[in-house]
């Protein structure tokens, strides 16, 4: 081959090398631009589905409840911070045996506290002039009661103002006119005569009025007005207008019923393990009162043949009253044998009606156990259906209830 030949070859060789070189150039860049689109594609997608959740996500609410199986049971959990317990007032302890003293319960009447009690009766014989107040009214200290006319009172009140009239005369004469003597004699004249119309009942201000010359009489000359010396309600008013009543004659009689005395009729060998200073309970139709023994007679009523125990009980809600028939719940000074027992406001009931108490779990669950009553103690109830040890719910239990009656939820302090 000459050399022209062999140039041209070259040439060819070149041109196609040349052609190829070009034709995967092309390629490359063709592929890099549908690969990048490809790319963006994706990212937008993936951005496009990230803002897709993010919103689901913000559109949805804050969940109030935090729902997982537990136990199998595939139940919801409400969740209860411990602050939140503590300001309802459940408070958390371990289920121990106590002592508990024993107790008699016994038919007891309501009686009129007669420590807080007073009768009002004129100490001269009198006349009712006016009554002031009616049965079942309530007084204060000072309210005038009834009005009443006396002709002991009217010769005292005379005696007063004449005895009154020589000491003032004296005293502006001086120990320098008159002797000491006649000076001593009106003195205590003008003291005897006040210290008579006190001692018929008339009140300091009303002795002071009969003497005042600022002040007219506001009544007639032996009329006077017995007052009210304490708080508390009439009972008793058995008199009329008109009529004659000799001293020591009851008018009214007033009691303080904020409290009451409870009797209670015990037999001799349980009355004799009374103490005074125990505990007992007043049980009636809707509730229950708390009350302290505060006297167990010493003699025994020859018709019954029971000791009466006196128990002071509270009245503020006046749900006692004097004449009513209640049950008496007395603790005694013997204590028995340990038992599993609970604050009877631990106990409520399920709708089922079953008796249950709130047993609080190791990761804090608070669920409601069924749990039997065996006997009531004062303010303490016997159970059983529970171990010893277990941490119960004592107070608050109406609270957890009501948090379960939402929806059926498990009770958690976490």
């Amino acid at each position: 081959m000459d050399r022209n030949g062999t140039m041209n070859q070259k040439f060819l060789a070149a041109l196609v090398g040349l052609i190829l070189i070009v034709s995967l150039g092309m390629y490359a860049v063709i592929s890099g631009e549908q690969g990048t689109a490809d790319g963006d594609d994706a990212h937008a997608h993936a951005d496009e589905a990230d803002h897709d959740e993010s919103s689901d996500h913000a559109d949805s609410p804050a969940p109030q409840v935090d729902g997982h199986d537990e136990e199998g049971e595939g139940g919801q959990e409400l969740i209860l911070a411990a602050e939140s317990l503590s300001a309802a007032g459940v408070r958390i302890e371990v289920l121990a045996p106590v002592v508990l003293s024993n107790s008699f319960t016994v038919p007891a009447e309501i009686k009129e506290n007669a420590y807080n009690s007073s009768i009002v009766t004129p100490r001269v014989p009198a006349i009712v002039v006016k009554r002031h107040k009616r049965l079942s009214e309530t007084v204060e200290v000072g309210d005038p009661l009834v009005t009443l006319f006396s002709r002991d009172v009217a010769d005292a009140e005379g005696e007063l103002l004449v005895a009154d009239r020589e000491w003032r005369r004296v005293r502006r004469l001086g120990r320098e006119v008159v002797s000491e003597r006649r000076y001593l004699e009106a003195q205590v004249a003008r003291q005897q005569a006040e210290a008579q119309l006190l001692s018929y009942g008339l009140g300091q201000d009303a002795v002071d009025a009969i003497t005042s010359s600022k002040e007219p009489r506001a009544h007639s000359l032996g009329e006077f007005t017995l007052l009210a010396g304490q708080v508390g309600v009439i009972i008793s008013d058995n008199f009329r207008d008109g009529e004659l009543i000799e001293p020591g004659q009851k008018l009214f009689e007033i009691v303080d019923l904020d409290s009451v005395w409870v009797i209670a009729r015990l037999e001799i060998d349980d009355a004799n393990t009374v103490n005074v200073g125990g505990r007992a309970w007043v049980r009636y139709e809707n509730g229950t009162q708390k009350g302290v023994v505060e006297q167990v007679r010493s003699t025994v009523d020859e018709e019954t043949r029971t000791v009466d125990v006196r128990i002071l009980a509270s009245n503020l809600d006046r749900n006692l009253r004097p004449g009513q028939f209640v049950q008496a719940e007395v603790e005694n000074g013997a204590n028995g044998e340990p038992v599993l027992a609970v604050p009877s406001d631990a106990l409520v009931r399920s709708p089922d009606g079953d008796w249950v108490i709130f047993e609080q779990d190791d990761d804090g669950g608070l669920k409601p156990v069924e749990v039997e009553r065996q006997r009531v103690i004062g303010e303490w109830t016997v159970i059983e259906g529970i171990r010893e040890g277990a941490s119960i719910a004592v107070s608050g239990a109406f609270f957890l209830q009501s948090e379960l009656a939402k929806g059926g939820f498990d009770i958690h302090n976490h």
